[in-house]
């Protein structure tokens, strides 16, 4: 046979490099597969630590952003509680009220309760137990035995009202003395807290428990069915006893868990900055279940390679030999065949390789997709804030739940397709030129503050955008974060006014104060009254001592000293000491106790009661009351003096604005020019009329009045003009006697107090009230008010307007009723002013009472008269027509600019004209033209001969002479004057044509 003569060398040669080369293939294969197995199972281990580290995250800002609510409705309950005791007491009806409705806007907290100082509970959103205490819970005892605390987590305990497991949240309330009064809570049940960590993805082997600051188990999901088995247990793996031993508030470790000895990804996470640690495990047993399905995937295909290429291997053997015995004359065929198979061999392991890759590389991607994808949704849907996402032409790509409620959508979904614009945001062009911002410069946007209307009131929202960038880095669009911080900033806006009232009540205190060290006796603090009482600067104060203070000794003042910080209990005396700086002062001493940080401290309150001090203030009083009776005269003729200058300005402006649109047609556009002339000039004619009103020179129609059912006629219009967070509430005496007033006056006077009431409030919540009254007032009680025009005693109605807002300080209340002096940046200054004007004008007073933080009440007084008759009030009606007459009038005015304006509004009526510049020359002029003129139009103020004089000159002329007087001042004031003279006419400036042709119709008709 042919085969006894191959050559049996060169067969054994072939068939180990062919067994060589098939297991180099196979060994090759079988490391690649293992290495990428292990890439891979690294891989799964960052993605779920990344899930972990993110869930953790998640119920971070959850569960932190739940006791942040929780603690701002304890610490609203807190401010109420001292609100109405302040008022009074507190109104157990109105408490639990309140607390209901704080209860109302957290879903996942439970009830809230009120316990006095002996931890007896009086008030709750539920029904209480007579006699059910909370003194011995460790929240109670912590916040009665430090002051300085805020809010306290307790431990889980068993509610004794609804005998479930929960956790406590509590915060002191101080008697007005600093004392413990009781505490105010409210609970989270763990149960609320295991449905926030149901809703989390877990699997069925993870695991999230939360820890309070010594490591003990709060509350474990998956929950077993029994609380008391799993709250306080401290069993953890050593990883994370080693990472919070070590001062660690975060971290993530693979370790088998305490509680149930499995594999898990942990990760662990300080909940924001309350003692309560959040702990999340994910199950090795779960997160690699696709790694297991993806290792018997690959040991397969690798075994079916491996006979695949045993198999071939074999073939090749065997047609080699084959070809060895059929063709070995062909030798070069043969082996030239060979490197052709081995060629292609190569080529298909590489295809199968390539193959293999890509469809390894495909599944992981779309399962790194879904991962991500399922992540990112429960992450979004989970977090407390809205999230949205849009184009770069703005148009909505997606958005989560809490975004859709905030716009008013039914659901996410609504979204899609829509824009700033179908969204009617208040401040639609700025939003969308922030999206522009960010695309275009591919800049982040952090912290973008903005006002949001809601039926609640106005919102502040926090925004953050940043740039949606492909994997080129181009921008696609823009992704947004919006926050509610509403709640916060108020909380800090509270906190930081309480602060600083604080501080500036102990600098501004007029007692003096001094606070020393109980151990050492060494002072530690002394304020400026001290300084100035004793006679020695801060600094030298605070290095003396009080055990070696030789005026304490010889007053006594050492031993009680002593004796207070001993037993804790105040003391109070009277002393007269030499003090350190040979000044000699007549003192009451209160001396009480107060902990710092725990240890004992003296309070040294001192007040001056020389008589010699008060017969100084009784005096600077005197001084001052006098002073600003004579200051308010003096504004009272000046207001008046500034009003009738500016009459005549304005007098100018509307008679030629007047006489411009009687000579253009009808089409003319300067017609609209002209009557927006003529609209700012009544505006600054009704600011006239508020100075007017001041100087107690504006006009009443006078008639009896009921004043509660003004007011009564007024709730409405009150109403609407307050703040919606202002409570507006009236108090009416019964039978008041009727009073001589003009009603709308009165009713300017009243809205102005409660307009100014609602800003003195602002935007917190307040209380505004309106009461009537009837008081019998003495000459003492009305000396004390703001008007003292030495009014008479006897009755008096009161209009008293109360409200809770910020107090005015005391440096600025005696120039309230200044004219042009306000606290408000677009104020005027004259609202106020005109108050006082009017109250005035009514032989009325006003009396201010306000302590700054606690409210302000002004009370008007309006004299009781008898006897006065209805006038109710009638204008004259304007002629249809303009009526024009014939004759010569004289028009006197020692402004040119209004001689010249009216004299055309004269020729315009048909009137030949005559002028004269001041009273002088105007009783020259009608005595040469007597017989002519029908009519003198004669200026009140005016050189030479004022215009009262000029008229007694006319008058001895010509008793019949018909005069009209033409003034900046009221009408009304002005016939007041000439009553009883003759007088024709009075007519106010500034007036129009229509006006003059009525007044001289009326005149020269009559």
């Amino acid at each position: 046979m042919m085969l006894e003569t191959v050559d049996r060398r060169s067969t054994r040669k072939f068939l180990l490099r062919l067994v060589a080369l098939v297991l180099l293939v196979d060994l090759c294969l079988v490391a690649l597969a293992a290495f990428s197995l292990q890439q891979s199972r690294a891989q799964y281990c960052e993605r779920v630590a990344v899930q972990t580290q993110n869930l953790s995250l998640a119920l971070d800002s959850t569960l932190a952003g739940l006791i942040d609510q929780a603690d701002l409705a304890v610490l609203s309950v807190t401010d109420e509680i001292y609100r109405q005791r302040a008022h009074g007491g507190l109104d157990a009806a109105s408490l639990s009220e309140f607390m209901v409705r704080q209860k109302g806007r957290l879903g996942e907290m439970g009830s809230m309760r009120v316990a006095d100082a002996q931890g007896i509970v009086h008030y709750g959103t539920e029904a209480t137990v007579p006699g059910v205490s909370l003194a011995d819970r460790d929240y109670f005892t912590q916040l009665r035995d430090n002051p300085k605390l805020g809010l306290v987590i307790s431990k889980p305990v068993v509610g004794r009202f609804t005998g479930k497991w929960a956790l406590i949240l509590a915060r002191r309330v101080s008697a007005p003395d600093g004392s413990f009064a009781g505490i105010v809570c409210c609970t989270l049940p763990l149960e609320e807290i295991l449905k926030i960590f149901s809703r989390m993805k877990i699997g069925n082997g993870g695991g999230i428990s939360l820890r309070d600051a010594d490591m003990a188990t709060i509350v474990r999901h998956p929950w077993s069915g029994d609380f008391a088995s799993v709250v306080g247990k401290k069993s953890m793996s050593p990883e994370l006893s080693r990472l919070v031993a070590s001062g660690k508030t975060g971290g993530t470790f693979f370790t088998k868990t305490g509680w149930d000895n499995v594999a898990k990804m942990v990760t662990f996470h300080k909940v924001g900055q309350h003692p309560l640690y959040i702990i999340v495990g994910l199950a090795a047993k779960d997160f690699l279940a696709q790694w297991w399905r993806d290792l018997v995937k690959l040991s397969v295909m690798v075994l079916l390679f491996l006979a695949a290429s045993a198999l071939v291997s074999r073939l090749v053997y065997q047609r080699w030999l084959q070809d060895r015995e059929a063709e070995a004359a062909l030798l070069h065929s043969k082996q030239e065949l060979e490197q052709r198979v081995a060629q292609r061999t190569a080529e298909l392991y590489q295809a199968n390789q390539q193959l293999t890759t890509e469809l390894r590389e495909r599944e992981l991607a779309e399962q790194r997709l879904r991962e991500g994808s399922n992540m990112l949704a429960q992450v979004i849907d989970t977090i407390p804030q809205s999230v949205f996402w849009k184009n770069r032409d703005s148009v909505y790509l997606g958005c989560n739940a809490r975004f859709a409620q905030l716009a008013g959508l039914a659901s996410p979904e609504a979204v899609l397709g829509k824009t700033d614009f179908d969204l009617s945001w208040p401040d639609v062009h700025g939003y969308r030129a922030a999206d522009r911002d960010v695309m275009e410069n591919n800049r982040p946007q952090y912290h973008a503050l903005a006002q949001l209307p809601k039926a609640d009131g106005v919102h502040w929202m926090d925004t953050t955008k940043i740039p949606l960038c492909d994997e080129n880095g181009s921008v696609y669009g823009v992704l947004g974060v919006t926050e509610d911080i509403t709640g916060r900033r108020e909380a800090e806006e509270s906190r930081n006014q309480a602060l600083a009232f604080s501080e500036s009540l102990l600098s501004a205190s007029p007692a003096a104060i001094l606070v020393y060290d109980g151990e050492s006796g060494s002072c530690v603090m002394a304020n400026r009254a001290a300084s100035n009482l004793i006679g020695g600067s801060i600094e030298d104060l605070c290095r003396q001592n009080l055990r070696e203070l030789s005026s304490w000794r010889a007053a006594g003042l050492d031993r009680m000293a002593e004796a207070v910080l001993a037993d804790g209990q105040t003391r109070h005396t009277d002393a007269t000491i030499r003090s350190s700086f040979n000044k000699r002062i007549d003192m009451d001493c209160f001396l009480s106790r107060c902990d710092v940080a725990g240890k004992p401290h003296l309070m040294f309150v001192g007040i001056d009661i020389s008589e010699k001090k008060r017969l100084e203030q009784e005096n600077k009083l005197i001084e001052a009351q006098m002073l600003h009776v004579q200051k308010l005269e003096s504004l009272g003729v000046l207001a008046g003096g500034i009003a009738h200058d500016f009459n005549n300005i304005l007098m100018v402006v509307l008679g030629n604005a007047d006489l411009a649109q009687m000579r253009l047609p009808a089409d003319s556009p300067a017609r609209e020019n002209l009557r927006q002339i003529e609209v700012a000039a009544g505006r600054a004619a009704d600011l006239a009329k508020q100075m007017l009103a001041y100087s107690g020179k504006g006009r009443f129609v006078i008639e009896k009045l009921d004043v509660n059912g003004v007011v009564e006629e007024m709730a409405h219009m009150l109403g609407v003009s307050i703040s919606k967070k202002v409570v507006l509430r009236y108090q009416f005496a019964d039978r008041l006697p009727a009073v001589n007033a003009d009603a709308t006056q009165l009713r300017q006077v009243i809205l102005n107090l409660v307009l100014n009431a609602s800003e003195a409030i602002g935007e917190d919540r307040g209380l505004i009230v309106v009461a009537t009254g009837l008081r019998q007032c003495d000459r003492a009680y009305l000396a004390d008010s703001c008007i003292d025009d030495g009014l008479p005693e006897g009755s008096y109605v009161s209009v008293e307007v109360s409200d809770s807002g910020c107090g005015i300080r005391p440096e600025i209340i005696s120039r309230i009723f200044d004219p042009f002096f306000t606290t408000k940046f677009t104020g005027r200054g004259l609202g106020m002013a005109a108050v006082l004007g009017i109250v005035r004008g009514h032989q009325g007073a006003i009396k201010v009472r306000s302590v700054p933080g606690s409210g302000t009440t002004f009370t008007v007084l309006l004299p009781v008269r008898e006897g006065a008759e209805m006038a109710p009030v009638s204008d004259a009606a304007v002629p249809a027509a303009l009526w024009k007459g014939r004759g010569t009038v004289l028009l006197v005015d020692d402004e040119e600019t209004i001689r010249k304006l009216g004299r055309e509004m004269l020729l315009a009526l048909g009137f030949e004209v005559l002028t004269a510049c001041d009273g002088r020359e105007a009783v020259r002029v009608y005595a040469e033209n007597r017989e002519r003129i029908v009519c003198v139009l004669l200026d009140l103020t005016m050189p030479a001969l004022d215009g009262e004089q000029t008229f007694q000159e006319l008058k001895l002329i010509d008793p019949q002479v018909r005069v009209v007087i033409s003034s900046g001042y009221h009408e009304q004031e002005v016939a007041r004057k000439f009553q009883g003279q003759g007088l024709a006419g009075v007519i106010q400036k500034p007036y129009k044509v229509t006006e003059m042709s009525q007044k001289l119709s009326e005149v020269l008709s009559g």
